[in-house]
């Protein structure tokens, strides 16, 4: 849904990997996510029926996972401490498609602070306003059980 809008907002956000320690740990967590959103993908585009069965497991599964984003959050402003990265907004594409499916899988308060303070940046605060951006457009293809 942002995969458009991603690389601009990366372009301007300031990007830092301060060690090879932090850049590794992005790299993890982004591994992560991926792994989230093929987790989802892959029941999204089963018979409706599937989809339906396969709900509850799903939520689950991905607020597990969730909660160890949460973890390794912890008082953190972003994933690498200070400095926003690609990371912080390849996790909150995916975050944030899964609060559509469920509106409470988010139970940590520092997660539920950093999804705030990623969509008042500027660029993700205008989009997330403006009618006119994908922000309504279906999450998934119209063969999709979950759109």
């Amino acid at each position: 849904k942002y995969t458009v809008l991603e690389p601009a907002i990366i372009e301007k956000a300031v990007v830092s990997t301060q060690s090879t320690g932090v850049h590794a740990q992005c790299d993890m967590l982004d591994h992560v996510a991926i792994d989230l959103t093929n987790m989802g993908t892959r029941l999204f585009y089963q018979p409706k029926e599937a989809f339906e069965a396969g709900r509850d497991g799903l939520v689950k599964n991905a607020k597990g996972m969730i909660s160890q984003f949460a973890a390794f959050l912890g008082s953190k402003t972003y994933f690498a401490g200070d400095y926003i990265t690609g990371t912080d907004f390849l996790v909150f594409e995916t975050i944030d498609k899964y609060t559509v499916l469920e509106p409470t899988i988010i139970e940590e308060e520092n997660l539920k602070n950093w999804m705030k303070r990623i969509r008042e940046l500027p660029t993700m605060h205008k989009y997330f306003n403006d009618p006119s951006t994908t922000r309504n457009w279906p999450l998934n293809n119209k063969m999709a059980a979950f759109k």
